[in-house]
């Protein structure tokens, strides 16, 4: 399991270097689809740098709609399209699939409608990515977020019932610690899963105040997962905090027993 952390511009790929991570995963709508030549500044500051990309996140900005009556399929594919080029050209393997308030149900709108418009959307988009080396990967989100899909075992049964092409999963432990949700489930839906989030208290940096850190590696260990795993938390100060997060994370994955693992 390689351990790496989610970075908001191609600047904090330096201290992730520096800190020991193994990838870093960036965002596609605040990055990687920067006006401008933000996108070209991005590239070059990651060519740079020996920490690959690896996976990419909030795929989609919150005013691009894709279940209800005001869904846009064109702007969509259109979104899709240059997203998936650009990401290919960075090297991401995982798209990760959030985007709370794109898929969220508008009030009044059909519950069911909108679980198979969403359907739609993810099998269109990763059969495309599938094109491009990439897989998409489904993320559960904590009710505050989006209404469409919140816990692991949902969203499992979400994929496996509904045709979402190549479509696969996440799992975050911010979520599933807001949602209360049992770590057995990562065992039950390991075949799905291909990458993972983690946090700590308070959706901070990963620390040994996070009981639960230790209790998710294992479960992952345990039910044989082979994907990455990415802190995705809120920080004060990036350079300064990543190298501990970096740190308390190897240590608590090596504690769970991952011996074999890129730590």
């Amino acid at each position: 399991m390689r351990l790496g952390c989610c970075i908001s511009d191609g600047n904090q790929a330096a201290a992730l270097e520096m800190a020991g991570a193994e990838f870093c995963e960036v965002s596609v709508a605040r990055a990687v689809m920067a006006p401008g030549d933000g996108y070209e500044r991005l590239a070059a500051s990651l060519a740079e740098s020996r920490v690959p990309v690896r996976a990419a996140n909030v795929f989609l900005p919150g005013d691009l709609r894709v279940v209800g009556p005001d869904a846009d399929g064109g702007r969509l594919r259109e979104h899709a399209a240059t997203a998936l080029a650009r990401l290919e050209r960075l090297g991401v393997r995982v798209l990760v699939f959030g985007s709370g308030r794109a898929r969220a149900v508008p009030e009044g709108f059909d519950r069911e409608r909108a679980l198979e418009q969403f359907a739609g959307v993810l099998r269109e988009v990763a059969t495309e990515a599938a094109g491009h080396g990439v897989t998409v990967a489904l993320e559960p989100l904590r009710p505050a977020e989006t209404d469409l899909l919140n816990t692991v075992a949902e969203s499992a049964a979400f994929i496996r019932e509904r045709d979402v092409g190549p479509a696969r999963l996440l799992a975050d432990l911010y979520h599933m610690r807001e949602q209360g949700e049992a770590f057995d489930v990562l065992g039950e839906c390991a075949d799905l899963l291909v990458h993972v989030h983690v946090a700590g208290v308070a959706r901070r940096r990963p620390g040994p105040d996070a009981e639960d850190l230790e209790p998710f590696l294992g479960a992952l260990r345990a039910a044989g997962y082979a994907g990455d795993c990415s802190i995705e938390c809120q920080w004060t100060d990036f350079a300064a905090e990543v190298p501990q997060a970096v740190a308390d994370l190897r240590a608590a994955a090596v504690r769970a027993g991952w011996e074999e693992a890129h730590v």
